[in-house]
C-alpha cells in the first residue's frame, strides 16, 4: 500500500511540474472594436467615459485601462467634469475593473468608486458592472454605497471636411 501512495505522490508532483513548466499560451488579441485610440461609453444615468485599452504584452492577455469618466448621475456630487480612471482588462475572460478617485483641479469629493464587470460583444458592445462608492459621511463616519451600471459603446466620431480640395 505504501508503494502505491509514494507512486501516486510522485505522479502528482510530476504532473504539477509539467503544467508549471509548460510554455505560456499565445497572447490573445484585443477585439478590433476596442482597439481604437479611445473608445466612448455611456451608461443608463447619462454618465460617460473614454477607455483606452493598452495591451503591450508584458502580461499575457492583460491590458491596462486608462481614460476619463464624467459623472452625470442625478443626486451625486462631482458632476460634469472629467476625472481620470485606471483599471485592467482580461482579454481571455472579457472581464474588467476600473476605479475613479473623485478629485481633480475643479472639485474634490473625497470619495472613490470602483466598477467590476464583463463585456458583452453584441451590437452595440456593452459593459455590465457592479460598483462600490466609498465616501465619508462627515467627521469619522465612512460608508460604502453599491449599485450597478450597464455601459453601451458609442461609435467614435470621425470628422472629415466636406470641402473639396482645389477649385473647380
Amino acid at each position: 500500500m505504501r508503494k502505491v501512495t509514494v507512486f501516486a505522490s510522485i505522479f502528482c508532483v510530476a504532473a504539477v511540474l509539467m503544467v508549471v513548466g509548460a510554455a505560456p499560451t499565445q497572447a490573445a488579441d484585443l477585439d478590433p472594436r476596442l482597439a481604437d485610440p479611445a473608445t466612448h461609453w455611456v451608461n443608463e444615468r447619462g454618465s460617460t467615459m473614454t477607455l483606452v485599452f493598452t495591451c503591450n504584452g508584458s502580461q499575457n492577455a492583460v491590458c491596462t485601462l486608462s481614460g476619463n469618466y464624467i459623472n452625470n448621475a442625478q443626486g451625486f456630487q462631482c458632476r460634469g467634469n472629467p476625472y481620470p480612471l485606471v483599471g485592467v482588462y482580461y482579454i481571455n475572460t472579457q472581464t474588467l475593473s476600473w476605479s475613479v478617485a473623485w478629485s481633480n483641479a475643479v472639485a474634490d469629493c473625497g470619495s472613490v468608486t470602483g466598477w467590476t464587470g464583463y463585456l458583452i460583444f453584441s451590437s452595440p458592445i456593452q459593459i455590465v458592472t457592479n460598483w462600490n462608492l466609498a465616501y465619508s459621511t462627515g467627521g469619522t463616519g465612512r460608508a460604502i454605497m453599491q449599485g450597478a451600471d450597464t455601459f453601451t459603446q458609442r461609435p467614435t466620431m470621425v470628422y472629415e471636411s466636406l470641402l473639396k480640395g482645389g477649385s473647380e
